[in-house]
């Protein structure tokens, strides 16, 4: 379900290492640090439309903010923490791990494809979101033998 503010679209993703949970709580306290961002964001110059990776790795907590400025541009922050409560800016130098730079190459194509093209489609960017859900692996045996 899309964040919706009144001058502001918000796509948010979770994404958990493997024996985490998340809980409603959590992407509360997630979203009024991504709240604070997007703002400072929509001030420098944001058209409205972004994206929110909640990491809840092993070895931590991580939130990635992405906006999406004028001129092909985007806002990219980053908090980490121990826990939700506890976001602060990632150190300098920080950058998305693998399993969010998945989450945000599908945000870039997403938004090339259904902003950036000749026909502006908000409902379809809204739609177009990446089921970070965990698939079942192939064990190379044919369902159903």
């Amino acid at each position: 379900m899309p964040w919706r503010y009144p001058h502001r679209l918000v796509k948010p993703y979770i994404i958990t290492a493997r024996g985490r949970q998340w809980d409603d709580q959590m992407v509360d306290a997630a979203r009024a640090t991504a709240t604070r961002q997007l703002e400072f964001d929509d001030a420098m110059g944001s058209v409205g439309l972004g994206v929110v990776v909640l990491h809840l790795g092993d070895d931590g907590i991580y939130l990635v903010v992405q906006s999406w400025a004028k001129d092909f541009q985007s806002r990219q922050s980053i908090f980490s923490g121990m826990d939700v409560d506890d976001l602060r800016p990632a150190p300098i130098g920080a950058a998305p791990c693998v399993w969010e730079l998945e989450v945000l190459s599908h945000e870039r194509a997403s938004y090339v494809n259904h902003i950036l093209g000749a026909d502006v489609d908000v409902d379809a960017w809204l739609d177009d979101a990446l089921d970070t859900r965990p698939q079942p692996k192939y064990d190379g045996i044919p369902s159903g033998t």
